[in-house]
């Protein structure tokens, strides 16, 4: 790669960290809802002296579309954008909700947040959610706006219809052909300066949702503005850009009690993001003008739908905060725990999720947790460039906080069992017994070319980068691995997006493998599959002097997910004895 290439690159991989990097002053944090955990990212002024402002997003999408307009809007007030239930990092309700339903969800949400009285936006679906929490909640919404507000004719309603059917899980094509369609769909809704990087980052949150996409439609299509306008006393101002709603937004204009129309022809989809500085001046100028004089009397509250009966969830889900980056952390509390905790370390590029069946196989008797590696899944990434020992420094501070004063278990899979060796070498003071997934081990001359091929990528303007993954997930398969694992993955692959390679360099430049293993003192298991290191893995074994190998080579990838009880009971017979 020539000099100059390489400030190319850094220059596109700078671009591309601009939307996909969280900026400093968003936190991140769950609450308990009544469909689960509710996920949110706030900015909260050291002395907030306006309302706060509640966003609510567009579906199938996230909170994450308003990171922009939360640092905009959150030098004066305190600013939340959450999840709505299904998407993003929020729990999915059992079964296809209302509008009613996500209201409700998100009143209590308010409650649990601790917010009085506050102003809503709500984007697309968004918006209906906030005309239906207005009504639920007539004393405690002030203001809202809205970013499209579409009135459909009958027609618009039956085409709608068959959209939500369309929408509605069915298996994905070996070729990919439908993320190129998804990606060219979309595509035409944004305007043709938007950033890839930007565009590319939206389309991902979209696909998050997976079999559960259809749900947010679903539950839009079936409530109308035209009905539920009128019924608002608040001050409205609906934002009208041309985002493939402008006719149908220009109709609600007959509808609003309170409000106006405005026209936003220069904006397209993605204006959220991509113009957040020129929004925030257009919310400020509505939201900080005086309240009336005289406000007319608020109706009655609507009736809330009833909550539905949940499970227990068995997994839950945390930040925990390192140096100013929040690390997220899945975990499994068991009523009684009587065992020593453990810790899980992913492979790269997915995130800590394909953990979450052995978190509730294990965590029946202790403390589970499986942790996202820095810039994977929902982990911050870190300030630079990690290496293995900088990721298990990380970590040191993660095990001292998640159990402080106390040595723990540690599981790795392939980049996790680097960093859980560096990590047992290290602070045996924080490592109790060590279980890896593989021994990814290579030397100098095997480093070399892998190092040289680990690289940033970026995203390709017809789409082809997702169909290109894809096809790489596919081809990490194994006996039981069913295609909605293999979707899932695919989702958690694209996550890292500009620090995806991160991993794998930090792994190809790891030159201590030897060293590092001498000095592992820790009991030691090592599970082999048949993934490509089977080779390296035994290679490896002279070295682990405690260590003992145990052979799964009838198995492949996702192998610990798909035979979790096995595995569970091969570790907790290595764990507790």
């Amino acid at each position: 790669m020539s000099e100059m290439t390489k400030e190319a690159a850094a220059a596109a991989l700078m671009e591309q960290s601009r939307w996909w990097l969280k900026p400093r002053q968003v936190k991140r944090g769950f609450v308990d809802g009544r469909f689960g955990q509710v996920h949110y990212r706030m900015v909260r002024p050291s002395k907030p002296t306006a309302i706060p402002l509640v966003m609510f997003h567009q579906s199938p999408a996230s909170g994450r579309a308003y990171q922009e307009l939360l640092v905009q809007m959150g030098t004066d007030r305190v600013t939340v954008a959450p999840d709505t239930p299904g998407f993003g990092d929020s729990a999915p309700p059992p079964a296809p909700p209302t509008i009613a339903d996500y209201a409700a969800a998100m009143g209590e949400f308010l409650d649990a947040m601790g917010l009085g009285t506050v102003d809503v936006l709500g984007d697309h679906t968004g918006a209906k959610i906030a005309v239906e929490l207005a009504q639920q909640r007539p004393t405690q919404i002030r203001r809202l706006i809205f970013n499209a507000c579409p009135v459909y004719t009958p027609e618009q309603v039956k085409e709608q219809q068959h959209h939500v059917a369309e929408e509605k899980p069915k298996p994905w094509p070996a070729d990919g052909s439908h993320l190129l369609e998804r990606w060219a769909r979309t595509r035409s809704y944004y305007p043709k300066d938007a950033p890839i990087d930007l565009f590319d980052r939206d389309v991902t949150e979209m696909l998050r949702a997976g079999p559960l996409a259809w749900y947010g439609h679903h539950a839009a299509f079936a409530y109308y503005h035209a009905d539920n306008l009128p019924l608002l006393e608040q001050p409205v101002l609906v934002m009208c850009p041309d985002d493939g709603l402008w006719d149908e937004t220009q109709r609600s204009k007959q509808y609003l009690k309170n409000g106006r129309v405005l026209d936003l022809p220069q904006w397209r989809m993605g204006a959220i993001s991509q113009h957040a500085p020129e929004m925030a001046k257009l919310l400020r100028e509505f939201l900080d003008a005086p309240d009336p004089a005289v406000r007319p009397p608020a109706p009655a509250a609507k009736s809330v739908p009833m909550r539905p009966a949940l499970m227990t969830p068995g997994v839950r889900r945390r930040f925990v905060t390192v140096d100013g980056s929040q690390i997220h952390v899945r975990e499994v509390v068991p009523a009684k725990a009587t065992q020593t905790p453990i810790l899980c370390l992913h492979m790269s590029p997915v995130s800590g999720r394909g953990f979450e069946p052995l978190l509730r196989e294990l965590g029946q008797n202790r403390i589970a947790w499986a942790a996202d590696l820095p810039g994977f899944g929902e982990s911050d990434p870190p300030p630079a460039q990690p290496s293995i020992a900088d990721l298990a420094a990380v970590f040191a501070q993660v095990i001292e906080k998640l159990a402080p004063g106390q040595a723990i278990d540690v599981l790795g899979d392939h980049t996790g069992a680097v960093v859980a060796m560096h990590l047992a070498a290290t602070r045996p003071d924080l490592v109790r017994k060590l279980s890896l997934n593989t021994v990814p081990w290579f030397d100098a001359e095997q480093r070399k070319p892998r190092l040289a091929h680990t690289q940033p990528s970026f995203p390709k303007p017809d789409g082809s980068h997702l169909v290109e993954q894809w096809k790489r997930i596919q081809n990490l398969t194994g006996p039981g691995m069913t295609p909605e694992l293999m979707e899932r993955n695919f989702i958690e692959a694209s996550r890292g997006s500009p620090y995806a390679w991160w991993g794998h360099y930090a792994v190809f430049s790891y030159d201590d493998m030897e060293k590092t293993m001498a000095a592992i003192r820790q009991p030691l298991l090592v599970f082999r599959p048949k993934d490509g290191l089977e080779e390296h893995t035994a290679r490896a074994m002279p070295f682990l002097k405690t260590g003992r190998l145990h052979d799964v080579m009838q198995y492949r990838y996702s192998y610990m997910e798909i035979n979790v009880r096995e595995i569970a009971d091969v570790l907790r017979g290595f764990l507790d004895q």
